[in-house]
């Protein structure tokens, strides 16, 4: 699939407090263009938070964030998705009624060619179920409907927030070989649960706890890091 633009996105000491609830705190991280990198920690970590704030859903405390060296600060959550960030919620919203083209149609605008739709229905493995209406998929399809709807749009950034939620194996193994054949062409970013699915993937992982960065790098070294593994993974 081609047409896929990247960028790099970059937050610098990026803060965000709840008056005195500071969900995220001085996290500085580059996610390079083409690169996929996935969020984990425990719950209440902030991981939802600092999607929010690359989205524009909500807006820094204090901090910066860049993408492609432009300040994207204090800009509405459309302008930022005209720029090319791209989030996939975790329970699905797909337009029941209409056929998954039709889905895909309506999520591209005015990039809608159908070659493009072509290459977009291939790399989420819902080619043969293009016709049907999107309301009798199972899940599963859902779920990749919705990553499909996303790239789409042509991002450069793509928000995944726990994109293997109510999958089977077999489901959660194919996102993990579909995620791994966007790299390179789109920048994803992960938050999950699944360590399975983590280390399907073998990206850079980065693991938050208490709105702080507490290790960054391969899932492999963050699996085997003692205060992770205290903290979230749990020992064996």
């Amino acid at each position: 699939m081609t047409g896929l633009m990247t960028a790099d996105l970059t937050l610098d000491r990026a803060c965000r407090s709840f008056g005195t609830y500071h969900a995220v705190t001085d996290v500085s991280l580059t996610f390079a263009a083409g690169e996929m990198t996935c969020i984990i920690g425990p719950n209440g970590a902030g991981k939802s938070t600092l999607l929010n704030l690359m989205c524009g859903t909500l807006p820094l405390s204090s901090g910066r964030i860049t993408l492609g060296g432009m300040s994207i600060d204090g800009m509405s959550r459309d302008r930022i998705a005209r720029l090319g960030i791209a989030r996939k919620f975790q329970v699905p919203t797909v337009f029941e009624s209409l056929s998954i083209t039709e889905n895909l149609r309506v999520a591209a605008g005015k990039a809608a060619d159908a070659d493009w739709l072509a290459g977009v229905l291939a790399m989420v493995n819902l080619t043969a179920d293009a016709g049907l209406r999107a309301g009798t998929l199972p899940h599963g399809k859902k779920q990749w409907l919705e990553i499909g709807m996303a790239l789409a749009m042509r991002p450069r950034i793509l928000l995944l927030d726990e994109p293997t939620a109510g999958l089977s194996v077999d489901e959660t193994l194919a996102t993990a070989n579909l995620l791994r054949g966007l790299q390179g062409r789109v920048s994803v970013i992960v938050i999950e649960h699944d360590m399975g699915f983590v280390r399907e993937l073998g990206a850079r992982t980065v693991v938050l706890h208490h709105g702080r960065i507490i290790a960054a790098g391969p899932f492999s070294a963050i699996e085997q890091d003692d205060t992770v593994r205290d903290i979230y993974l749990g020992r064996r």
